[in-house]
């Protein structure tokens, strides 16, 4: 009888190991395995996004890989990756080369974001116009600083910051000679944290998180310039609620985009993100989630006795 009980327990032991394995491998909204690309600047955000969500649904195995903007694409394109994670949404010529390969795509807002234009501690200024940026991206450094000649640092050469300031700043012309860019955010810093005449342009959302320790490390040799819309008008900081009211100029949208499978583990990370728990987790690392829960609250107004 004792030999039946082990007998028994064994087999069970065999059975449950392997209704797990199938359970891990099965693809679902909350089980299986995909990687995620992501633009680099958004590594606090997504980073936590993940962590949460594998907490809840501990059978989901996500590969996340930090990279640029460009990356990103072509690895959702090539099918090296389910789900990705930028600043924008995919361009009508970008959608047409998927749809040449019979590629469907979705996509969800999740959060508003805007790019950061950081300087050295030291640095003379606190503001910077939309004018005296687009000078100096164009390669005229030394009218923003008479007499001192500017590098701007950008965190990728990839990078969607790059895309952007070139999409709506320079239009059709280049960046001057003054420009370069490193390979990510944390060499962006190291780089103005060591030179007084450079400013650094990258994610906001590197800097949101004022708890986050990352965060703090980084504000400890660097600080953000506010930005105006003209000359001499009022300038703002990217921040939660000018982010929020469209009053920061340099502003982006963070898109979570996948390969459009309904009952995926893709479908259940953008549900996740797009959802109530990843709205307010944006919220709570400074970002103004794309979607907000509605509060009510009830009022007594009543006469007190």
């Amino acid at each position: 009888m004792k030999i039946l009980s082990i007998l028994f327990l064994i087999s069970i032991i065999f059975v449950s190991c392997g209704l797990t394995d199938d359970i891990t491998k099965k693809d679902s909204p909350t089980t299986g395995k995909i990687n995620l690309f992501y633009d680099e600047g958004l590594t606090l955000h997504i980073n936590n996004q993940i962590s949460t969500f594998k907490t809840t649904y501990t059978y989901a195995e996500i590969n996340l890989v930090s990279t640029d903007e460009k990356t990103c694409i072509e690895a959702l394109f090539n099918d090296s990756a389910k789900v990705i994670a930028i600043s924008r949404l995919l361009s009508e010529e970008e959608i047409g080369k998927f749809k040449q390969k019979n590629i469907s795509v979705n996509t969800s807002l999740v959060a508003k974001d805007a790019i950061a234009i950081v300087v050295n501690k030291n640095f003379g200024d606190s503001s910077i116009s939309i004018n005296q940026l687009k000078q100096l991206l164009s390669g005229n450094d030394s009218l923003y600083v008479k007499g001192n000649h500017l590098n701007v640092v950008f965190d990728n050469q990839n990078s969607g910051s790059i895309r952007q300031l070139k999409d709506s700043l320079l239009k059709k012309t280049n960046f001057g000679k003054n420009c370069s860019a490193v390979k990510n955010t944390p060499e962006l810093i190291k780089s103005i944290s060591q030179n007084s005449l450079s400013i650094g342009i990258c994610d906001f959302a590197w800097f949101s998180d004022k708890d986050d320790i990352t965060t703090k490390e980084f504000l400890k040799t660097t600080k953000i310039l506010a930005v105006s819309k003209k000359d001499f008008e009022k300038a703002y900081m990217p921040d939660q609620s000018n982010i929020a009211t469209s009053d920061y100029p340099l502003l982006r949208n963070i898109c979570i985009i996948r390969r459009s499978s309904e009952f995926t583990l893709g479908k259940g990370v953008e549900t996740f993100i797009a959802g109530p728990v990843g709205q307010i987790m944006f919220l709570k690392q400074g970002l103004p989630p794309h979607r907000q829960e509605e509060r009510l609250i009830e009022v007594d107004l009543s006469p007190l006795k």
